[in-house]
Order: structure tokens, then sequence, then C-alpha cells
């Protein structure tokens, strides 16, 4: 009886020493994989050591370790090669079978809540929203100022959190009344007054309030898309700050839904080697334009070398866009220039030109299943087209009206 006991006890003892071996041995695998190659040779080689007596007991030890070292190497050159890449780009996906071009009719200076239903009721799918951030760089809200568009007023302000949950809440949840119309929030950063260390505090609140007030408790698949869209290079910390506060928080993934932007005149090399410093792959759209009441003194050179950049396999822009443009005969003929999207003060304008009889074949209102990321590059035979339709320099804005 005692005997049994004995064998037993043994046995219990055999099999605890063996996982106790099993672990200590994965546990200095991850230490010899973290100090390096020769770590592990360290390693084997304090086992090839032992007695001959020990080592045959430890042969299927030896094949487990094997395994898990082969395994735990796959997993770090995937992890390694998943941290090299940008987790801000996403792959332009394959053009789907319907060959029209996406467009965006972007609201222009939608400021109060009462001004996101407005625009959006008479057609806009997008909507540019002026953002006011404190000396210190803390973001206040929506705000424009002087000078103004012809026509319209500029003074309207609202909270963040206001203009954003409000947003939210018409767009992106499951009861709300333009549920998959809009599908870009166009957001220009009125940064460049503030101070170097003040730029990258704006990036992070502002990535913060997106977060918390317009993509908290919101479907991924109706997750709004934002374009982040400084004024100049040099108001470039702003986009790393919000970067930055998105890949720290664990918020990574949110990346797919944000575009970047550099809304005024700056050279478009400059702007180039911008993104190439950030390492900023993708999502980059491009616009040039000036007020409505001065729309007649700005020439089209530099919108058509933004088209021409888009059109082309090696340029970095992948979305261009008109602003502001108000009268369907200048809208018609910016659209003829290859832009994807106008900003403007007559959202029901653009919605009647793109979907006419002379744009319908080639354009399309985006909605919520259109990337506002992906690129668009016209054919050959619609250079041609538009070239031959387009007979002057100038684009000029406008203002009418509507009738509600």
């Amino acid at each position: 009886m005692h005997s049994l006991h004995a064998v037993r006890a043994a046995g219990k003892q055999f099999r605890e020493n063996r996982v106790k071996t099993v672990v200590l041995g994965k546990t200095s695998l991850l230490f010899a994989l973290a100090m390096g190659p020769t770590g592990a040779r360290d390693l084997m080689g304090r086992r090839a050591a032992r007695p001959c007596g020990e080592r045959k007991g430890d042969v299927w030890i030896s094949m487990t370790v094997n395994y898990f070292l082969i395994a735990s190497l796959a997993l770090l050159k995937i992890c390694c090669a998943e941290l090299t890449q940008p987790q801000y780009y996403d792959p332009t996906p394959p053009r789907r079978a319907d060959g029209r071009r996406p467009f965006y009719i972007i609201g222009h200076m939608v400021n109060s809540v009462e001004e996101i239903d407005q625009f959006l009721r008479q057609g806009s799918n997008a909507l540019e929203a002026d953002i006011e951030f404190a000396e210190n760089g803390t973001v206040v809200g929506t705000y424009h100022g002087m000078p103004c568009d012809c026509f319209r007023g500029c003074f309207k302000r609202t909270p963040i959190s206001k203009f954003l949950e409000h947003l939210r809440n018409v767009t992106s949840m499951r009861d709300s009344r333009f549920r998959g119309q809009m599908s870009l929030l166009f957001l220009d950063l009125k940064t460049t007054k503030l101070s170097k260390s003040a730029k990258p505090v704006a990036g992070v609140t502002l990535a913060y309030h997106l977060v918390k007030h317009l993509w908290k408790d919101v479907h991924p698949r109706y997750r709004m898309n934002v374009l982040l869209s400084i004024g100049y290079v040099k108001d470039r910390d702003v986009t790393r700050g919000a970067i930055s506060y998105l890949m720290k928080k664990g918020h990574g993934a949110l990346l797919r839904n944000i575009g970047f932007d550099v809304g005024m005149n700056d050279p478009l090399k400059s702007i180039a080697r911008m993104y190439k410093k950030l390492q900023i792959n993708g999502h980059r759209w491009q616009g040039d334009g000036l007020s409505n009441c001065l729309r007649f003194i700005m020439p089209l050179d530099r919108l058509k070398a933004a088209v021409k950049l888009r059109d082309s396999e090696r340029g970095y822009i992948d979305k261009v866009y008109h602003w502001t443009i108000d009268l369907p005969f200048y809208i018609a003929k910016s659209v003829r220039l290859g832009v994807d999207g106008i900003i403007t003060n007559q959202p029901h304008n653009v919605l009647g030109v793109v979907t006419s009889i002379f744009f319908q074949k080639r354009l399309k209102v985006a909605t919520m299943k259109d990337s506002p990321w992906q690129r668009f590059r016209r054919s050959p035979q619609e250079v041609l087209e538009d070239e031959g339709n387009n007979d002057t320099n100038i684009v000029a804005g406008g203002e009418e009206t509507p009738s509600e």
C-alpha cells in the first residue's frame, strides 16, 4: 500500500516537474528572443551541455520549444511588418462596377446646428465647418468671422461638443434622418495664428472631441469621415498632434476615417514634401479657390495642376476640390476641369448640375458607400472632352438665393 502511494506521488511529481520545465523553457525562450540571436544561441548551448541521460527525457520538450520558437519568430515578423506600415493609409480599393466618379457637394461655412440641417436638406453630402481654437491650442467650437463670403452671415458660433453631437445624431445613428447621405465632414482649422507650441495641442484636443462626440457609439459602417484642413504647410504640427493622439490612445483604427488637406495656396511641391515628412501616403485632398466675392480674379493654373497630379500615377493628390462656386454656369465649368468636389453656398445648384444630362453618365452624388479617399482618374478621352468644353481661364463665383 505504501509502495503504491509512493509510486503515485512520484508520478505526480514527475508530471509537475515536466510542466515546470516546459513553462521555464518557454519563458527562457522569450527572454532569449528579447536578447536577440546571441541570447537564443546561449539558451540552446546550455541545453546541449546537459548530461546525455537528462537530455533523452527532454526530446519532446525540445520539439515543443522548437515549434514554439518557429511560431514566435513568425508572429514577431508579422508584428514588425504591421508596425512599419502607416496606420492611416488604406490601400485604394478596386473600382466599383459603377465607374462614375463620386462627387462631393460641400456646404460652405456650416457653423450652427440649424445650418447643418439646412444644407443637408438642400442636397449637400459633405459639410465644411470652421474650427476656432483658444490661444493655448484648445479647441473651442465653430466660428468663421471676417472676411466673409458675399450674401452670407459669418458670425455664428457653436461649442464643439454641441456641434459634433448634433451632426452625429442626424447622420450616423440608427434613426438619423440623414443617415447615409453625408459622408464627409470638412474641418477648416483656424490655427495659423497659434504659437508653435500650441499647434500640437490643437490637433490633440480636436482628435479627443472627435472620438468623444462624433464617433462614440457609432457603427463603423456609418462612422463619419473627417477631413482635417490646415491652412499652410507651417501648420503641420496640428496634423501631427491629431495622428499622435489617436495612435497613443489606442484609436489607430479611426485613422481610416481621417483625411488631410492644406487649404490655402502654398506651392503644391511644398505640400507634397510635407506629406513625405509626415509619412502620410494617402487620404490627401487638395483644394484651390477664393471667396465667391473675388472668384472672378482667381486664375485656374494651380487648380489644373492639382487635377493633373490627381490623374497621374505618381502625384500625391487623391481628391481635388474647388471653392467657392455658387452659380450653375460656373459650377458646370468647374466640373469640366475634373474636380471631385465643390465648396458652395448653394448646394442645390451643384446638385442640379451634377445630376443633369450633361454629367449624369460620368458623375454621381457620393454616399457613405463611397470612400472619400479613393482616387478616380479621368480617362484620356474625358480629359480631351473637358479641355474642349472649357474656353476660359477664370471661373467666377457669384451668388444665387435658393427659392424655398
